[in-house]
């Protein structure tokens, strides 16, 4: 690692000089205004590396997500010729009454299988039905409530902070 001081350090420093003007009553002495000179243009040009390191870091991750969307294309359509290549073999095998065929190199057969499908569920008697219960908690509304000076247990507001690269 080189010698030149991080984003921890410059702020460390950056913190340390301003310290030291407080304790001074906020008397700018000129070693404490060069420091700070120095300080500030480090802090900077390390503000700025890190930003270009961020808005890279943003490029690379959107590529993947292209990529990923490009493969899942793919995948779809390798999934489609699949399917509809076993449907039209299947197809043929129940024409041909030919339930199986072996070779040396392969072993394809159907296998009889029962899907339930249901019409209408309106008309499937209630003891079929499962009911199910999904309770969330509107955040919109907690925080209106909050914003507005109601007292919500269980919730309160964060202040978030965003770095915003332009």
């Amino acid at each position: 690692m080189s010698g030149l001081p991080t984003l921890y350090t410059i702020s460390g420093d950056l913190l340390a000089i301003l310290n030291e003007l407080e304790e001074n009553g906020g008397e700018l002495t000129p070693e404490l205004e060069q420091a700070l000179a120095i300080t500030e243009w480090q802090f900077t040009e390390k503000a700025v590396d890190y930003g270009l390191a961020i808005l890279n870091l943003d490029a690379m991750a959107e590529a993947a997500k292209a990529e990923k969307e490009r493969l899942a294309g793919l995948q779809k359509f390798y999934e489609n010729a699949k399917k509809r290549l076993s449907e039209t073999l299947s197809g043929a095998m129940l024409a041909l009454d030919h339930p199986k065929v072996e070779t040396p190199t392969l072993r394809l057969f159907l296998r009889h299988t029962q899907a339930t499908e249901i019409d209408n569920a309106d008309d499937i008697p209630a003891r079929f039905k499962l009911t199910k219960v999904e309770t969330v908690v509107d955040k919109a509304a907690v925080k209106k409530a909050i914003v507005a000076g109601e007292d919500v247990p269980g919730a309160h507001l964060n202040d978030n902070y965003s770095l915003q690269i332009k």
